[in-house]
């Protein structure tokens, strides 16, 4: 633990620092926190001395004032259990305990994560974003109503979930923000949504009508389809038979034709 409590005490957080871009993607420094036998977070460390590791401590677990300096002795070690943020590049990685701070130290799990995250946006970046039509995005807002009836619809939400995260990263994020938002406000003028709080949009009745009658005109186009396609098989397989019919009865035509004369039709020609 006290090699620990080294590694991190070497490069502190400061008392402010941000976490949003593009700011956080200087960060590189360590908050520590000990967390007593009782699971709560007690001590926010800040320098290593020679009598223990001096900080500032809280009695709520969420408060560390500045007028609430102390130290906790080497020898407390084994009362607390360390809780190290590490702020890196955008990140913060959390770990508790010794030994998955060593194993993430060693192996440098911070710099292989971050580098591996990068290697898939890239690839996310370089794929194309097939746009959804305004039914999918209406059944998204329909069953996300039913399990929360109080559900706002945005189009970062939307998003979201039909391309994850990742689309705040891509070049054209923009342009699908307002592609989305200018489907939500379609949405809006034929009835199926209303405005919301902050900009979201809220479910009306109006919505399951226009579900059903597309889910009625998409059955009517399967079912036609399948109709097609048997009147599609039936002309192949009549035209096979018929095909074959033919076949059969030229191979008829042309056997009778090519057929040896009898013995008996010879003999009378001699």
């Amino acid at each position: 633990m006290w090699r620990v409590c080294d590694i991190s005490l070497r490069n502190i957080a400061p008392n402010v620092f941000t976490t949003s871009r593009p700011k956080s993607l200087q960060n590189n420094f360590y908050s520590l926190y000990f967390i007593d036998r009782d699971g709560i977070t007690r001590f926010l460390a800040s320098e290593m001395r020679p009598e223990g590791v001096s900080g500032k401590w809280s009695t709520s677990a969420a408060n560390f004032h500045a007028n609430a300096e102390c130290s906790v002795p080497y020898e407390a070690f084994d009362h607390f259990v360390v809780d190290i943020h590490y702020h890196y590049r955008g990140w913060t990685f959390y770990t508790r305990g010794v030994p998955m701070f060593a194993l993430q130290y060693v192996i440098s799990y911070p710099f292989l994560r971050i580098y591996t995250e990068r290697m898939i946006q890239a690839l996310f970046n370089l794929r194309p974003l097939a746009r959804r039509d305004r039914m999918k995005v209406l059944s998204y807002i329909l069953r996300q109503t039913i399990k929360d009836p109080k559900f706002h619809a945005h189009s970062t939400s939307v998003l979201t979930h039909f391309y994850s995260a990742r689309w705040v990263l891509r070049k054209d994020h923009l342009e699908l923000m307002t592609y989305y938002g200018l489907l939500l406000d379609s949405l809006k003028h034929t009835g199926d949504l209303a405005a919301g709080d902050h900009g979201g949009y809220l479910m009306k009745p109006q919505a399951l009508n226009t579900i059903a009658a597309f889910q009625r005109e998409e059955r009517r186009h399967r079912d036609n389809y399948k109709i097609q396609r048997g009147i599609f098989g039936l002309t192949v397989v009549l035209t096979l038979v018929g095909i074959a019919q033919a076949v059969t009865g030229g191979y008829q035509m042309w056997a009778t034709y090519n057929k040896p004369p009898a013995i008996s039709d010879r003999s009378k020609g001699q």
